[in-house]
């Protein structure tokens, strides 16, 4: 069996140390850098009849509703963002046309705070990343 020589040797080291080091750089950024903020709300008919204190007949219905809507949504999707945007609009106004109308605000309250938490992540605000220096906070 032939062995290289000491110079192809040497590259192949350097290779594999720099996979090695992107591979744990990787690793260390997704583990210790950005972790799923704790006050995170979980997307589910579960968080939300928590949060607006929904009887179990009023869950059983805003899932029937959440189920009914999926295929929609997943069309609407495929078209592109400004159709999947139109027909978001709509589902959120049939979710809250069918909560009782104490539990219209607290949905709103959810629903808003659940997207703000997407467009920090979609943003890169995330530990302090992404925001751009000298730049007022909500910019």
């Amino acid at each position: 069996m032939r062995q290289g020589s000491p110079r192809s040797r040497a590259a192949g080291a350097a290779a594999l140390l720099l996979f090695t080091g992107v591979l744990l750089g990787v690793v260390l950024d997704r583990v210790f850098l950005m972790p799923t903020p704790a006050d995170a709300n979980p997307l589910t008919v579960e968080s939300l009849a928590e949060r607006i204190d929904l009887p179990p007949e009023d869950q059983a219905r805003l899932r029937a509703l959440l189920d009914s809507l999926h295929a929609e949504v997943v069309a609407a999707a495929a078209e592109g963002p400004a159709a999947l945007r139109v027909e978001m609009e709509a589902a959120h106004a049939r979710i809250e046309a069918s909560l009782p109308p104490e539990a219209r605000p607290q949905f709103r309250s959810w629903l808003h705070e659940n997207r703000a938490h997407m467009m920090r992540r979609r943003h890169g605000d995330h530990m302090g990343r992404g925001k751009m220096r000298g730049m007022p906070e909500g910019h």
